[in-house]
């Protein structure tokens, strides 16, 4: 009875600490740093296992120590299961062979401790190095089936020979992404891969599930994970034509520097001025010396977007009337572009110029035919997502809001549509994520607008971020906080919210970053 009790809660384990091993990519080093963030490693049953064989031998009763530590194993092995994740574990084949290898081991160790009740608390400690040592183990067997499916993708662009288009960027990217692909079904079906996936592997599983030959447009969004990754989007995708939206503080933990940033997002303007057609992006994206240095090397391959005389789109007017954007662009050839656009948020006038200024590139013929189009795109899901339901507060969902621009631009619209509806302005964040050195810095700013703009601030595992904490709790606003999102929607219930009032959702930290837990 001990040892099945003992290998049914290792099985659990496996399974808690793989949802965070997936979400960290199956990356070994990420996994250990979670593992001692998040504080994975296990206390509970580790401390009473020690203790309940202690007093079973004092009390000469060993076989009454083994039954209630089966008790107390099935326990906690029931209440782990009851844990509830952002994100929760997909069942991918890779998932089952690593948890197989890995279980193999840990049950082997619980079947031991039958005879060596001490040795339950070694397998308790080695679940996380069991997944490691499983990975490791599978990893050139893994390489060897993703790259048959990458070479498997890489065959099919080829086939299609649709237009490829990468979009990259520190923030807006998912959401150019989307409005220009909305915009280019003017022209013939539009293949994208769906959320925020952009990386090899992802656009792969995409391509080889979904691209079909009638596509016209391949819209392929570009992440940066490390100086490099862009560089092997570019050589699996080969775009014709790229966006770079922003270079920002976003993901600052993973370069070091606004500098690496620029470094690693130029590598896709680097590909299309020697491969492809044009390269459309940003004044302030040119202010950076590697963008700079291209556009000496190959003037003719830029567009660039902005609010400037000296663009070569710009932006002349911007009105907000009727809770559409009025947006005219100019064009360096002197002609001129009207269109209105119904998504929340300054900063999507010029996510809407770029996307427009590469239509103007890739498809001109689609101009004439764009403005009704421009007044009908859809929002983006958990992008200022605009939610309401009758008789209930107006909710704002910019769930994946990762910069402080984004930041800032959604608290005031927050307050400019609860004063519109004569309500308060609620908001519920956790701060933002990878911002490294600044994060503090940054954070004192968006506390002090969020404790000016709000009349109510939720804040998630306020441990993060102290300094907005510290004013938001010096301003008028009432602060509120809460270890985790579940827990702050409930304090909202405090708050007896009605059909005047709005509440934004700014950034939701993924398990790895909200929890703090002991197993």
């Amino acid at each position: 009875m001990f040892p099945l009790s003992l290998a049914v809660l290792l099985c659990v384990r496996c399974n808690t600490l793989l949802v965070y091993f997936q979400q960290e990519e199956y990356d070994n080093q990420r996994f250990f740093s979670a593992w001692r963030n998040v504080r994975l490693y296990d206390i509970v049953a580790s401390v009473s296992t020690v203790l309940i064989l202690l007093a079973g031998w004092l009390l000469d009763a060993s076989w009454l120590a083994a039954i209630v530590l089966s008790v107390l194993y099935a326990v906690i092995a029931w209440r782990e299961q009851q844990y509830k994740f952002k994100k929760p574990l997909v069942n991918t084949q890779r998932v089952r062979r690593i948890r197989a290898v890995s279980l193999g081991l840990l049950v082997f160790l619980a079947f031991i401790a039958g005879f060596l009740p001490l040795l339950a608390i070694l397998a308790l400690q080695l679940v996380p190095l069991s997944l490691v040592f499983a990975n490791r183990l599978l990893q050139p067997a893994q390489n060897r089936l993703n790259e048959s499916f990458i070479q498997e993708a890489r065959l099919r662009l080829k086939e299609n020979n649709a237009v490829a288009i990468g979009v990259t960027g520190s923030f807006g990217k998912t959401t150019v992404k989307h409005m220009l692909a909305e915009m280019l079904n003017l022209g013939g079906p539009v293949f994208y891969s769906r959320g925020s996936v952009n990386t090899v592997l992802g656009l792969t599983r995409h391509i080889r599930q979904r691209l079909q030959p009638a596509h016209q447009y391949f819209v392929a969004e570009m992440g940066a994970y490390q100086i490099g990754s862009i560089k092997r989007l570019c050589k699996f995708v080969m775009p014709e034509y790229g966006i770079v939206t922003a270079i920002g503080e976003a993901h600052a933990e993973r370069f070091g520097s606004i500098e690496n940033t620029a470094k690693a997002k130029s590598e896709l303007a680097d590909w299309v001025c020697q491969n492809g057609s044009r390269l459309i992006t940003t004044e302030a994206v040119m202010t950076h010396p590697p963008f700079a240095r291209l556009r000496e090397r190959f003037p003719e391959k830029f567009v660039v977007v902005g609010y400037s005389a000296s663009s070569d789109v710009q932006i002349s007017d911007s009105e907000l009337s009727g809770g559409l954007w009025q947006i005219v662009l100019r064009f360096n050839d002197g002609s001129r572009f009207d269109y209105s656009l119904p998504l929340l948020g300054d900063h999507n006038i010029l996510n809407s110029a770029l996307a427009v200024a590469l239509v103007a590139n890739v498809e001109p013929g689609l101009m004439s035919r764009l403005p009704p189009k421009m007044a009908e795109l859809e929002q983006v899901a958990h992008r200022l997502e605009l939610k309401q339901n009758a008789g209930e507060p107006v909710i704002l969902d910019d769930a994946y809001n990762s910069n402080e621009k984004g930041f800032a631009n959604a608290v005031n619209v927050l307050r400019t549509i609860a004063d519109e509806r004569g309500g308060r302005a609620v908001l519920i964040t956790p701060g933002i994520a990878e911002l490294g050195d600044d994060h503090d810095d940054i954070h004192q700013r968006l506390g002090v607008l969020s404790g000016k703009l709000c009349d109510v601030v939720v804040v998630v595992n306020p441990e993060r971020i102290p300094g907005f904490v510290a004013e938001v709790e010096s301003s008028a606003a009432t602060l509120l906080t809460a270890p985790s999102l579940e827990l702050a929607r409930e304090r909202l219930h405090d708050l007896k919210l009605g059909s005047t009032d709005a509440v934004l959702y700014e950034n939701d930290l993924p398990d790895l970053l909200e929890e703090k837990r002991f197993l």
